[in-house]
């Protein structure tokens, strides 16, 4: 099961108009990548595929396209707000300076590296790392009293697909349900969750399981142990550790 820390840590500012936080943005500072979606609204990626065109062997004359990478160039908006004694933007908005400092710089000062979670919940959807150009230009939040800048990046190279996604959790199974109910000894069971492919081991209220079929990441078949009525929590292991423990009543 995904790390939900960065969304539930993930909070909007003051001046915030809409969070958009399933998607997160990263801007690497001082070294590391510090989450700066709470103070950002309409996050859009942007993604423009590179292909290659190539020959169909056996079709003669046609043609194929394949993808190689993409390009991407990320926008979002940003409302500043003030420190209402000092006038200048607030300290937590420090990265904003920053960034337009930044679109008004040549060469290598003009660009970031920033980390790009496209969902914030769910480590399976992609995750990316690159180096990007940064361009600003005013927003237009339509209303008089109201301002801020809208940000254009592009991405200078290669932007990486990360293998392991900083919301990654732990890596222990997860159980979601075990169907059907009421079996006894010697009958099978379903166990659904996540992380079950890698499943080394199971009880049934605490007796170790001696049938075990893993079917997929998502899906583990397994026998009640001799000897378990009523009662019986299900537990699932896998090389990480033991997963969370599943009601079950057993006939």
């Amino acid at each position: 099961m995904s790390d939900s820390t960065l969304y539930d840590t993930t909070a909007p500012s003051e001046g915030s108009l809409a969070l958009a936080h399933q998607k997160l943005l990263r801007l690497k500072q001082s070294g590391a990548f510090v989450n700066i979606t709470g103070d950002i609204n309409n996050l859009a990626l942007n993604p423009t595929p590179i292909t290659v065109q190539r020959e169909v062997y056996g079709t003669k004359g046609r043609n194929s396209t394949d993808i190689i990478g993409y390009n991407f160039a990320p926008t979002f908006d940003v409302e500043v707000m003030r420190d209402p004694v000092t006038k200048e933007v607030v300290a937590a908005q420090a990265w904003v300076i920053d960034l337009i400092n930044a679109a008004y710089a040549e060469g290598g000062a003009n660009k970031r590296d920033f980390q790009i979670i496209t969902d914030a919940l769910d480590e399976r959807f992609p995750t990316f790392e690159g180096t990007f150009s940064v361009a600003v230009a005013d927003l237009n939040t339509g209303y008089a009293d109201k301002g801020g800048f809208r940000f254009t990046l592009n991405n200078d190279g290669v932007v990486e697909r990360l293998s392991t996604s900083p919301i990654a959790g732990t890596g222990e199974p997860l159980l979601e349900s075990a169907s059907p109910t009421g079996q006894a000894p010697g009958d099978l069971i379903v166990v659904r969750g996540y992380r079950l492919g890698s499943t080394v081991s199971a009880t049934v209220g605490g007796t170790a399981v001696t049938e075990l079929r893993v079917v997929d990441d998502n899906t583990l078949v397994l026998q009640i142990p001799t000897g378990i009525t009523g009662s019986a929590p299900i537990i699932v292991t896998n090389s990480v550790g033991a997963s969370n423990s599943q009601p079950y009543t057993a006939a």
